[in-house]
């Protein structure tokens, strides 16, 4: 017999005493009526399990057969399990498809609405649940930062599961302290000391080869420079707000800054020459060869690129470091959206109590526990847990298909704040270095998170893009000068199509801000 039909049954009876004595003479009546209850609570069945369908998407070919781990939820959770996996390529055409049929699972995976706009009209018809309502209820996913919610939010409602990841630690500065040591100087914490770091990376031959090859930073320049570029000097975050109202970040004087301090670094031999055509892919290259010193990346990507540079320099050090302060005197981070795709739920076919089991399954699996079970299976089976907390699968665990770019990917996972300075086998004090660097950032959050691309952008945004990035590079590398940009600048300020699509922005942000 469950707890709570035993509580009502001692409840029953107890009323009954109770009228029993009040009456005098109805004791029989009243324990009839006790005797009555207990029995029909005994005779009590468990719930059926709720059959609860979902749709996600993988990068992989997805699991064959039943999962174990699947089957342990279902027992833990009174619930029936349907999973389906679409292809990572064809995911927003299926989508749409699964719209357009509607036949909707209880639980879809959308990967941006902008991706299938579609489903923004559905929703404004009542398709899915609201559940800002409910998350409350939940420990671990009222555990998720409210940012990471915020920027999931469309018209000041949550319709989705967010997929959650970090906020930060996707930017840092990777920097050779072996090299900072043997040329003298110290970390450099202003935007003044990099560039006298650069100079001297690219001068000073901190590699003691006596030979001019090496260079100050690695920067990606195609297709287009990173947005840090601006970001760092506070620019804002691809956009800035002024006055209740949303400016491009590269309308800023701070832009123009920027620019003109990477265009001096650049001439110094601060930054490889190749900017104009490296991609982000050729950070690592770049590093691991010993051309460059300097980078900006995650956080862990110190550590990880540092041990296959000192398989050729072993007395390589390659840190993560915060960012150097900006002329205000404020170090400036990008913060993430702080979530990779987002789960709606089905009001068609999830009546409210089937939306709280729901719920209980996500709020499973937004645990440790739950989310290794979901993603990797059956502990000591299909994986161990190492002594730092990292998971490392077995070749069984592989074999039955479980991934984190199958299996995992139909749950919103839990919250790490530290998981991108991390990684399986990093040695204590490394890791507790990287966890200062990101305990250290404060980011600012990109407004337009969450926002539908305007009518001008979906027409002419590449083209624009296209202009921007272009001379932002050549003003970096000198082939443009900083009244080039100033002109392009005021072209787009003079241009209706781009003023239509700043006023579109800005109408979407209010009503995301209601």
């Amino acid at each position: 017999m469950k707890p709570m039909v035993k509580k009502l049954a001692v409840l029953l009876t107890a009323t009954g005493l109770v009228a029993s004595l009040a009456a005098c003479g109805k004791a029989n009546e009243a324990g009839s009526a006790s005797s009555a209850a207990s029995s029909t609570a005994a005779s009590a069945k468990p719930a059926a399990p709720a059959d609860i369908s979902i749709t996600t998407l993988a990068f992989a070919a997805a699991p064959t057969g039943e999962l174990e781990a699947v089957k342990k939820l279902n027992e833990k959770l009174n619930v029936n399990l349907k999973l389906n996996w679409i292809p990572a390529a064809q995911i927003s055409e299926k989508l749409n498809a699964l719209l357009a049929s509607r036949d909707l699972p209880d639980v879809l995976f959308v990967e941006d609405f902008n991706l299938t706009p579609a489903f923004l009209n559905a929703i404004d018809q009542g398709a899915f649940w609201d559940l800002g309502p409910y998350i409350k209820n939940y420990p671990n996913l009222a555990k998720y930062p409210e940012n990471v919610y915020k920027n999931a939010s469309l018209k000041g409602k949550l319709y989705s599961l967010p997929r959650v990841r970090p906020l930060d630690g996707h930017e840092s500065m990777l920097i050779r302290k072996d090299w900072l040591d043997k040329l003298g100087l110290q970390q450099p914490k202003t935007m003044d000391e990099l560039a006298i770091v650069l100079e001297a990376f690219a001068q000073k031959d901190p590699d003691g080869n006596g030979k001019p090859d090496t260079y100050g930073a690695v920067i990606p320049g195609s297709p287009g420079p990173a947005s840090y570029l601006l970001s760092m000097f506070g620019t804002g975050t691809k956009w800035k707000e002024e006055n209740g109202s949303l400016i491009p970040y590269w309308y800023t004087p701070q832009a123009k800054d920027a620019l003109a301090f990477w265009n001096k670094s650049f001439k110094a031999g601060g930054i490889l020459p190749d900017f104009p055509v490296l991609k982000a892919a050729q950070i690592k290259d770049m590093l691991v060869q010993g051309k460059a010193g300097v980078a900006f990346a995650n956080v862990i990507d110190a550590y990880k690129y540092n041990l296959e540079l000192q398989k050729v320099t072993p007395q390589a050090n390659l840190i993560a470091v915060e960012l150097p302060k900006a002329p205000d005197g404020k170090a400036y981070y990008e913060q993430a959206s702080g979530y990779y795709g987002q789960f709606l739920i089905n009001k068609k076919s999830v009546d409210e109590a089937k939306l709280k089991k729901i719920l209980e399954v996500y709020d499973y699996t937004a645990s440790v526990e739950g989310y290794n079970l979901a993603t990797y299976g059956i502990q000591d089976v299909d994986y161990k847990v190492k002594p730092d907390g990292s998971v490392e699968q077995t070749e069984e665990g592989k074999k039955k298909g479980y991934s984190g770019d199958t299996t995992g990917q139909w749950v919103t996972g839990y919250f790490d704040k530290y998981s991108r300075a991390k990684i399986s086998g990093i040695p204590t004090d490394v890791y507790e270095a990287n966890k200062k660097v990101v305990d250290a950032i404060s980011s600012i959050t990109d407004p337009t998170y969450g926002l539908m691309k305007s009518a001008p952008f979906k027409e002419k945004g590449a083209d624009w893009d296209k202009k921007l990035n272009d001379m932002m590079v050549n003003v970096v590398f000198g082939k443009n000068t900083l009244e080039d940009w100033d002109k392009l600048v005021k072209q787009f300020k003079d241009d209706p199509s781009f003023q239509q699509h700043l006023k579109e922005t800005n109408e979407f942000y209010k009503e995301k801000s209601k």
